[in-house]
């Protein structure tokens, strides 16, 4: 489900559909990369003017992490994504995005199989996202399955 504050700058401003495809591979015992390529439909999405338009996107991305710990990764990712934005009723233009991220993880384990997992990147816009700057924060909680 897509949505987010369409006032703000924030989202589509209405509830979608999202489909990806994960794919990871196992380079080495120090090396594993992730693949992701997915889509998004919009019926409603809307601007901050409320106008409303159906939108579609599709995205691609993938990393590569060296598991130099443990529980202490290294990561580059790289984002690619084709989207639209509502300009009026009904009305959309399409825009592109690519970011490159390197960023670290780390991993804080628990005698039950808890996993927690703090991380940070630096997506950094290339090509039509040239000259954004971010910073990106995430915390996983990893539960174990059933033993």
């Amino acid at each position: 489900m897509a949505t987010g504050e369409e006032r703000r700058g924030r989202g589509a401003g209405g509830n979608g559909l999202q489909v990806n495809l994960p794919v990871s591979v196992e380079l080495s015992p120090l090396f594993v990369t992730h693949w992701n390529a997915g889509a998004t439909y919009t019926p409603s999405a809307k601007n901050a003017l409320g106008d409303k338009a159906a939108t579609r996107s599709y995205n691609a991305g993938g990393s590569v992490i060296w598991l130099a710990r443990s529980t202490f990764n290294v990561m580059l990712e790289a984002v690619w994504a084709r989207a639209e934005e509502v300009t009026g009723p009904s009305q959309r233009v399409p825009y592109r995005l690519f970011y490159v991220s390197p960023g670290v993880r780390g991993a804080i384990n628990f005698p039950s199989g808890l996993q927690i997992v703090p991380g940070i990147a630096v997506p950094i816009g290339v090509g039509p996202s040239r000259g954004d700057r971010q910073i990106f924060f995430y915390l996983s909680f990893e539960h174990p399955f059933s033993q």
